[in-house]
């Protein structure tokens, strides 16, 4: 049976990664990542839903050894590629992992950073997401840290824009504790999206909650790219102000994603 993300796993970079807006969001969260390791004890970093292994290379290429991992096999097979292309052999190894259902146990080292970028939580059902949460410390080198970007339960842009389009249905598509179903370029995919606060009360217990910050608050989803693209200086002008407005963790609650940052105990 294949994975949700199999069918477009050759089409993800172009379709997302390589697109105007992906780009913008991925330097965002690099710009706190950055930010971020110097702070860390080791080089040891797990990637949970590493996707086409983008943020793997970037990792990588600061000399961090990276265990990515995806339930997709085709994504997989696009990390390993990009590990050759780059000659990253030597620091990127892929694993399958299905976040509802893996044993820590399966993993012979700890980690420094466990790492989940744009929305590999949000495939999580809440009660998967809570058991994972009291797994990752068993994966993490005391004082680790797990960093994830999750999309919330409110999207000011999104809101707007179906506002403005008169798909008065979409306005509230995220404002639901309960599953959402997507459609993922002609596959169904279920989601749920979660608060800020959400994640913090669940994490409490073994995390320490350093800080959360906005991704796509002043950057629109990439899913306006088509609009966007041909429109460089307004989007230039969007990212400029979302650099201005990065560490207001208050804005966490209505962008497209967040960072969350959490520190073991």
């Amino acid at each position: 049976m294949s994975a949700p993300f199999d069918h477009i796993a050759q089409r993800y970079d172009a379709r997302f990664t390589n697109g105007a807006i992906g780009r913008l969001q991925r330097q965002q969260v690099w710009h706190h990542i950055e930010r971020i390791i110097p702070g860390l004890s080791g080089l040891e970093i797990l990637e949970l839903n590493c996707g086409t292994g983008e943020d793997a290379i970037l990792f990588g290429e600061k000399g961090f050894n990276i265990v990515a991992t995806d339930v997709s096999l085709e994504m997989l097979k696009v990390t390993q590629q990009k590990a050759q292309q780059f000659s990253m052999q030597h620091r990127i190894s892929s694993q399958y992992l299905d976040l509802e259902s893996f044993d820590a146990s399966m993993f012979d080292k700890k980690f420094d950073l466990i790492f989940s970028n744009f929305g590999g939580l949000n495939c999580v059902n809440p009660e998967s997401l809570a058991a994972l949460l009291k797994k990752i410390p068993l994966l993490l080198s005391p004082g680790g840290r797990f960093i994830a970007v999750v999309m919330p339960r409110f999207c000011l842009w999104e809101s707007i824009y179906f506002l403005l389009t008169l798909r008065f249905g979409k306005i509230f598509r995220r404002w639901t504790s309960g599953e959402v179903t997507a459609d993922l370029h002609g596959s169904e995919l279920k989601i749920w999206y979660y608060k800020p606060s959400q994640l913090k009360g669940i994490s409490e217990d073994n995390f320490t909650v350093i800080d959360t910050y906005p991704i796509g608050f002043a950057l629109p989803p990439s899913y306006l790219d088509s609009f966007f693209e041909p429109r460089k200086k307004l989007l230039n002008l969007f990212s400029g102000l979302e650099k201005m407005l990065s560490r207001i963790s208050l804005l966490s609650a209505m962008s497209d994603h967040y960072l969350i940052d959490l520190k073991l105990k």
